[in-house]
């Protein structure tokens, strides 16, 4: 039996292994908005962190990738000193990677801002938010945030994805399709073609404003139109939170498609019987999980499945070291997690 204090074995015989020498991995989570980096020591403990602007090479260019990953990597350096060049891993995972050729760009782009001894991996960020909750294990990740997707792994290896095609193209169990949803359904009100919804006062509130008409400008002529409908999701849970029946059945139909979604790809990668399938859910959508997990509950033990819903403890990036760590053969106790002394 392990005493209080013991490392776990798997650490004692990593620093044998290592001798004096430290090493420390790099866990990226790079998006449209920010890039965070966190470096750490295998138990968890955060050495530097920082944080730079987007990533996301599809919206982002070469020049401005290179250019925010040089600044990420000074900034930790910054922090480490010598110590930095003892990273033995560097993982990100970042959005708009999914096509080979621009996944292998991304990681040659790193490579080159980076010493040789480090090793690099780049992947999809739905990988690291998976991470984020089962530290590694297989099982299936549920992304509400701006936008949404749903992301599984399972025991094979084998991953796949539902969903996560942009707002132009539906997007459903997203901030987006909640705000676009409420908006609709207000103006429809307003117009005199649906009953009355609290929706209206609370998105007139919003936006600073008693006419409903006066937010059009507001949204239409946003650098940013995407993000500020999904803020609105925020009013439609406050809404359907004080009963609101049209905010219910908003949140009702979302909450639907994003449990069709999630058996289609049970169905992909899991076998029968599915029993104990972890479902973590992350954005900050899912702030709010309550007000989705009943109709989420039901309809899986409509479709005979078995899930244990998961709300990560580690932000994204935790996923990424999470990640490196495995990448460096170094296994990964239940209750890891990353932390600052």
């Amino acid at each position: 039996m392990q005493e209080k204090d013991e490392l776990p074995i798997q650490f004692i015989l990593y620093y044998l292994f290592m001798g004096d020498d430290k090493m420390y991995v790099l866990g990226i989570d790079g998006g449209g908005t920010k890039t965070k980096g966190v470096i750490a020591t295998s138990t968890g403990e955060i050495v530097a962190e920082a944080t730079v602007g987007a990533s996301n090479p599809n919206s982002v260019t070469k020049e401005a990738l290179i250019s925010e990953f040089k600044r990420l990597f000074d900034l930790l350096s910054a922090e480490m000193k010598d110590d930095f060049q003892h990273i033995g891993h560097v993982y990100a995972g970042m959005s708009g990677v999914d096509h080979p050729t621009t996944r292998g760009n991304m990681e040659e782009l790193l490579r080159n801002l980076l010493p040789d001894s480090m090793n690099v991996t780049v992947t999809n960020d739905a990988i690291i938010a998976l991470y984020s909750g089962t530290l590694g294990k297989p099982g299936i990740v549920q992304i509400g945030g701006t936008g949404s997707i749903t992301f599984g792994l399972n025991e094979k290896g084998d991953s796949d994805r539902v969903g996560g095609w942009g707002y132009l193209l539906g997007e459903k169990g997203s901030g987006y399709s909640i705000g676009s949803q409420a908006l609709e359904k207000a103006f429809r009100a307003h117009d005199g073609l649906e009953e009355k919804t609290m929706l209206t006062d609370l998105i007139l509130t919003h936006f600073d404003t008693d006419h409903l008409p006066s937010i059009i400008p507001s949204i239409y002529q946003s650098n940013n139109s995407k993000g500020v409908i999904a803020a609105l999701s925020k009013e439609v849970i406050s809404a359907g939170e004080q009963g609101d029946e049209t905010a219910k059945k908003i949140i009702d139909e979302n909450a639907l498609y994003i449990a069709e979604a999630i058996t289609c790809l049970i169905h992909k990668l899991f076998s029968h019987p599915f029993r104990n399938i972890p479902i973590v859910f992350t954005g900050g959508l899912f702030n709010r999980l309550d007000m989705f997990q009943d109709k989420l509950n039901d309809y899986f033990a409509s479709h005979g499945i078995d899930t244990v819903f998961i709300k990560p403890k580690m932000e994204p990036v935790g996923g990424a070291v999470v990640a490196a760590l495995i990448e460096e053969a170094i296994d990964i106790p239940d209750d890891f997690r990353i932390f600052k002394k």
